[in-house]
């Protein structure tokens, strides 16, 4: 019977990615190898388990070969699977990268074959991590709050912060400004004229108050101003914009 590497990683792009590198050595000794982002409620027997670091050197080295062997689009698959929530994508990516990587040079088309459950399950994630990371995009609304920040909240179901975070640093470059992920206390920060970077656990001291005459002053003025009654549509409006979203956006308060 193989040896079985359970491996527990932090749950992130980096983390996964770190987890792939650990676990290199383990596949090249024939064991089976699992990336997990959180222990089993029940230990499996004959299984090892290892807390892996999320560590940036080991993941870019995993990031650097993924795109110098199997390309940037294969590299971006990779990274929307590794937002997902879903608790088998560190092992699908893996065992993905152990198919594409398996030959002398790597295989830029090894996520075309579905035939692989593994890769299968990796096209899925990416394209539900996708709608719900394009989604935000258009929904994301900044609070002007004390001293010029701009401020948003949001609960995405996807870890999607690292995706919309070059999104609005190429829109808001001289802004400080911070896009706040309530559900995991993440938070996206950039200031003003430098590059954005991920603050996790980060916990809010107290409710946001806005700056009178902010951005959501803004916005709610905007959309009374261009809203048509006449031509108001409330069931194509549910169906583009469910009321999971609404909360945060302050012309539906």
């Amino acid at each position: 019977m193989n040896e079985k590497y359970i491996l527990i990683c932090t749950d992130s792009i980096e983390g996964i990615f770190t987890g792939v590198y650990d676990g290199w050595k383990y596949g090249n000794e024939g064991a089976q190898v699992e990336l997990r982002t959180e222990p089993p409620s029940q230990p499996e027997f004959f299984s090892r388990y290892e807390t892996v670091e999320s560590d940036p050197e080991k993941a870019g080295k995993v990031m650097r070969t993924i795109w110098r062997e199997l390309g940037r689009a294969s590299y971006e698959q990779l990274c929307y699977a590794a937002c997902s929530t879903d608790e088998e994508k560190g092992t699908c990516i893996y065992y993905a990268l152990r198919d594409g990587l398996s030959r002398r040079r790597g295989n830029p088309a090894v996520l075309e074959n579905l035939k692989n459950p593994h890769i299968l399950k990796i096209s899925k994630l990416r394209q539900t991590v996708w709608h719900e990371m394009h989604r935000f995009l258009g929904f994301v609304r900044f609070q002007e709050i004390r001293d010029g920040i701009l401020f948003a909240a949001i609960c995405p179901d996807n870890a999607i912060l690292p995706l919309i975070g070059p999104h609005f640093a190429d829109r808001l470059p001289r802004e400080d400004w911070i896009i706040y992920d309530e559900g995991r206390a993440e938070a996206l920060l950039h200031p003003a004229g430098k590059p954005w970077y991920i603050q996790r656990q980060a916990v809010l001291d107290g409710p946001v108050e806005e700056e009178d005459g902010g951005y959501a002053a803004l916005w709610k003025t905007f959309c009374k101003n261009i809203s048509v009654a006449e031509r108001e549509n409330l069931r194509a409006q549910r169906q583009n914009l469910p009321y999971k979203y609404r909360r945060y956006m302050p012309e539906f308060w």
